[in-house]
């Protein structure tokens, strides 16, 4: 008993040299592997939100922090893919990557929004400052209402040649849906910073060959409303063009009769209530066509009948071709 307790002591004395209890003598060594990894994600979620500066607007506010938030949910995830065996954990985690990684590039997407110069909030969105928080001890404040912008019409993206072109790497390909995902350097027209961002494909053919994992050059733009790429370039020859994007024969297409419910030449749709189109494989319905060419929608009015010619231009289902009835 009179050995042990001098070699407690003779251990409590060097502690006491080297200046660290024995309470601490678990971590005296730096942990290594998955804890390290764990310490560090716990240390960057700690200080993140502690050294963010709020700039006092309570939306911008919102989004950053909800961005952060994300982001640090995709750090935890990352690690526990890397570190992490359970099969059920790692799938949660998978789960929680492509949830976020979508999220992340709303809010992105709306904070370029916010920069633009026509930006505009909801038409009956209260004044900063006005929520009940805020009123408490005072009287409501009557919400100001911003005056309506005036309708725009769909926008068309500017000249290819005066688009800046940007490099990225591409992220993901979802070509059903017409949207890439780019991790992409500044795009100066946009007013956006290098981000990982989904667009989508102002033609969807534009993906066509274009794979995850492929470094690009590409311009974007915003196309009514939206955030599109106008075209990429991914170095290699271009393939010869699909059936899809060929120009449809007219002498081959069924003529079907409709009635034209709306002609925006703007834009160059129109709706059309329509009977069976056998080439496409579509029932009698009210829809929404591009026209192929904007110049034969010239003296199409609403309330008209017509005949018309429909296929698939380009990815869109598109009338090729309409006259009035007899």
């Amino acid at each position: 008993m009179k050995r042990l307790t001098t070699i407690l002591t003779a251990v409590g004395a060097l502690l006491a040299i080297v200046g660290i209890g024995p309470d601490r003598l678990a971590h005296a060594q730096p942990s290594k592997g998955a804890p390290a990894a764990y310490e560090r994600v716990r240390e960057v979620m700690n200080d993140r939100f502690k050294d963010m500066k709020l700039v006092g607007d309570p939306d911008k506010d919102f989004a950053a922090i909800l961005i952060a938030h994300h982001e640090d949910l995709i750090f935890l995830a990352r690690t526990q893919l890397e570190h992490g065996a359970d099969e059920q954990l790692r799938q949660v985690a998978q789960k929680i990557l492509d949830e976020q990684q979508k999220q992340i590039s709303e809010l992105k997407e709306w904070q370029v929004r916010n920069r633009q110069a026509d930006y505009r909030a909801k038409l009956d969105q209260p004044p900063h400052g006005s929520g009940p928080l805020d009123q408490k001890g005072a009287s409501a404040p009557t919400p100001q209402v911003q005056a309506a912008a005036p309708a725009q019409p769909a926008t068309q993206p500017s000249s290819a040649s005066q688009l800046p072109t940007v490099s990225g790497t591409v992220e993901k390909v979802d070509v059903g849906a017409g949207k890439i995902t780019l991790d992409h350097g500044p795009i100066p027209n946009l007013n956006m910073d290098a981000m990982t961002m989904v667009f989508r494909a102002q033609d969807p053919t534009l993906l066509q060959g274009v794979k995850e994992g492929d470094k690009v050059k590409f311009q974007a733009d915003r196309v009514n409303g939206q955030l599109s790429v106008v075209r990429i370039d991914t170095g290699r020859a271009p393939s010869a063009p699909s059936q899809s994007s060929a120009q449809p024969a007219a002498a081959n297409l069924p003529t079907v009769s409709g009635t034209v419910e709306k002609v925006d030449t703007g834009a160059g749709k129109i709706t059309l209530d329509h009977g069976a189109i056998p080439n496409l494989n579509m029932d009698a319905m009210t829809m929404v066509f591009r026209a192929q060419d904007p110049a034969i929608l010239k003296g199409v009015k609403a309330g008209d009948k017509v005949q018309f010619q429909a296929d698939r231009v380009n990815g869109q289902i598109s009338v090729i071709s309409i006259r009035k009835a007899r």
